[in-house]
């Protein structure tokens, strides 16, 4: 025979599961954002200094 004291969870509404997609909503926009302003930079640095693959390039004042 169970004695002890019975837990009732708390029940949680809709908004929970809505509030967690728009989250990953908002981080996969993000992260699509931080890849095209890589990419965006990536080809603005390879307009300044040409670079080919096997080329060292050395940046600094001697």
């Amino acid at each position: 025979m169970y004695t002890g004291t019975m837990h009732t969870g708390t029940m949680h509404t809709g908004t929970m599961i809505s509030d967690l997609i728009a989250t990953v909503e908002r981080v996969g926009q993000r992260v699509q954002q931080h890849a095209a302003e890589r990419e965006e930079l990536h080809a603005i640095f390879s307009m300044q200094i040409p670079v080919s693959d096997g080329d060292q390039v050395f940046m600094g004042a001697a």
